[in-house]
Order: structure tokens, then C-alpha cells, then sequence
């Protein structure tokens, strides 16, 4: 999405909380493809380089850094493997998906 902090921002005007969903960059298997010269290509980011509707690619740690710098609290993380599994350990390099619950800093 383009102009992410104002659309975080919007959101939590809006509404008390948000639920935010999104691949993870720093998926191991997203590091490999990089590593091999490729950009990545999986279920969770479908697209080639050159057609993908994602203007940005970003990690957990990116989002989570982004959240701290505007006050927005994470309220909740779930982070599934490529199989839809909930990933208990190392999520931002076993995590294909995060799905994060956001809110106002209060």
C-alpha cells in the first residue's frame, strides 16, 4: 500500500483497533529466492517482480519498528507457516504470514 502511515494512522482514527495481515519478507524462503539472485515467488506472494500489486515488501521487525515509531500498540500476533500452522519460535524467519491487532497507544 502506498502511504502506509497515514493509512495506520486513518485506521485507528476510524476505529479503536485494526487488524493488519500481511507476507513476510524475511521468510526463509523468501531469503533464499533472494540469496539465489530471484525475487521471491510463493503462495503468500503470488506475483512476479514486475506484475505484483505490493508497492513494498517489508519484515515483522519493519512493521513492529513502524508501530513503535508512530504509538500504535500490537495488541495481538499470530504468524503462520506457508501451510496456514501457527509458528511458536524464530517467526520472523519461520513466519510466512503475520496477522497483526493494532491499537492506539494509550
Amino acid at each position: 500500500m502506498r502511504h502506509t502511515q497515514q493509512i495506520l494512522a486513518e485506521m485507528l482514527r476510524v476505529g479503536h483497533e485494526a487488524v493488519i495481515s500481511f507476507p513476510n519478507f524475511a521468510y526463509w524462503k523468501n531469503r533464499m529466492a533472494v540469496l539465489n539472485g530471484r525475487m521471491p515467488v510463493s503462495e503468500d506472494l503470488p506475483y512476479q517482480w514486475y506484475d505484483t500489486p505490493n508497492v513494498r515488501f517489508f519484515t515483522m521487525l519493519d512493521f513492529e519498528g513502524l508501530c513503535n515509531e508512530m504509538g500504535i500498540a500490537i495488541r495481538d500476533r499470530q504468524v503462520l507457516d506457508e501451510r496456514g500452522n501457527t509458528v511458536t519460535e524464530e517467526h520472523n524467519f519461520l513466519g510466512s504470514l503475520a496477522v497483526y491487532r493494532i491499537g492506539r497507544d494509550d
